[in-house]
């Protein structure tokens, strides 16, 4: 088991051993909350330490992978360097200005507690932070989606997504169509849309990589858009995939008007609850692999009905180009990657292969939780959590013989933290705690 006291005396000794001049960039990701729910440290982890490694490398906008470090023999606690990921940098989340990524991601995560005590006042000496230490799965929870997401990414969630592809990745969307530069592949059979789509291909100019954009259409009026306008269609929404600095893949929902949003209604995410599209992890879980294939079933349409659909001979010409064969589209979707994503992951000793473990983090933090998971995030044994519950609201009493929701705990996760901490020589802070229990009524 580790608990809070134990969490900040391991961080201290590794802060200790570091130069004066590094120990404000030294941050720590722990799993310990999932060892101490009865999570064996073994293998049994890997997923969550994997999710940790892409976590970080997939939030990160410099132009090396890097991984965390074990910091503990169970390899459970994690330092990072903000300056490995260029999170030391000012970033601005929804019009709000935080000093670093930590900052704003601390800002954001309902289980980042201040504590107080010797080990937690050393550590925050050090590391000139309030929060030197997040779990890693409720850090991954609230950084990986939203607006949150953006902001760390440097995204400016106030401009159109076309002024974020010419002005940050160089591309002159309609100039590479004009100069053939870009491919194209039209589906009527999409796995996550509800209408037809459209996929986009160009070069990123301001350094390597590559750039997908999805086109979406709302209804079925606009369904055969593609088909008898290959190249002046009316999308109901978009989303961008491109590539990193580093090489993995970053991600982008637009709605019809071009502007950028957190999660789409015309994409399908079978895996949330309201069946919509969620940035980042929606669109990381079924990139797991890298880009999609998609096999073109404009143009064999289009120019079977060119004379119907009014195309010129340059337009045929152009449409030959761009709505490129299958095998084509297949070859520039392998090559992209292979040579950017999947090479940043072995990079990041991640596999390349199965599922994606940041999204499989994601859904089993929201899954309804069980004892032992209130637990661990608590800092207790589960026969300690339980033999202590009737302190705590009777909300949290269904956890003896059954389930609660993630939503449900969260909301008394810092109460029961005040309350369940006063043996230790660490806890949270009085003002903290005073608000927490006043927010429930205690």
């Amino acid at each position: 088991m580790t608990d809070f006291d134990t969490l900040y005396q391991t961080l201290n000794i590794d802060l200790r051993k570091a130069d004066s001049k590094d120990r404000p960039f030294y941050r720590y990701i722990s799993l310990s909350n999932r060892f101490t729910a009865g999570v064996c440290a073994d293998a049994s982890l890997d997923k969550d330490r994997d999710g940790l490694t892409k976590m970080m490398n997939m939030l990160s906008v410099r132009a090396v992978v890097s991984k965390p470090v074990p910091i503990d023999s169970d390899q459970t606690i994690y330092r990072i360097d903000l300056r490995d990921f260029d999170w030391d940098r000012a970033v601005t989340v929804e019009n709000q200005n935080f000093a670093d990524v930590w900052e704003a991601i601390a800002a954001n995560n309902p289980y980042a507690v201040e504590f107080t005590g010797d080990d937690a006042d050393d550590a925050k000496a050090d590391a000139l932070t309030a929060f030197p230490v997040m779990f890693a799965d409720s850090m991954l929870d609230v950084a990986t989606i939203g607006n949150l997401y953006y902001g760390i990414l440097g995204i400016d969630i106030n401009q159109p997504l076309g002024d974020f592809i010419s002005n940050q990745l160089g591309i002159n969307v309609q100039q590479d169509i004009i100069d053939e530069d870009a491919i194209r592949a039209g589906t009527t059979k999409s796995r996550i849309s509800r209408q037809d789509r459209l996929v986009e291909r160009h070069d990123i100019q301001v350094r390597a990589g590559a750039f997908y954009q999805s086109f979406d259409f709302e209804a079925n009026a606009a369904n055969q858009s593609i088909f008898q306008d290959p190249f002046g269609f009316v999308a109901g929404g978009s989303e961008a995939i491109f590539t990193l600095p580093n090489g993995m893949l970053g991600f982008i929902i637009a709605d019809g008007n071009d502007k950028i949003v957190e999660d789409s209604d015309i994409l399908l995410d079978t895996n949330q609850n309201n069946f919509r599209a969620i940035t980042s992890v929606s669109c990381s879980n079924c990139h797991a692999t890298g880009f999609i294939p998609v096999v073109d079933e404009v143009a064999p349409v289009a120019l079977a009905n060119a004379r119907d659909i009014g195309l010129n001979n340059d337009e045929v010409q152009q449409l030959k180009a761009i709505y490129v064969s299958p095998d084509a589209f297949a070859r520039q979707v392998q090559d992209d990657s292979s040579g950017f994503y999947q090479q940043a992951l072995q990079r990041a000793d991640l596999p390349v292969q199965g599922a994606d473990p940041v999204s499989s983090v994601f859904l089993r933090f929201d899954q309804d939780i069980q004892l032992a998971d209130a637990a661990g995030d608590l800092g207790l044994e589960p026969k300690e959590l339980s033999d202590n519950l009737d302190l705590l609201d009777p909300v949290l009493s269904v956890l003896r013989k059954g389930t609660l929701d993630r939503d449900d705990f969260t909301a008394l996760y810092v109460a029961s933290l005040c309350t369940l901490s006063t043996p230790l020589n660490n806890q949270p802070v009085a003002a903290v705690c005073d608000a927490a229990l006043a927010a429930i009524g205690q």
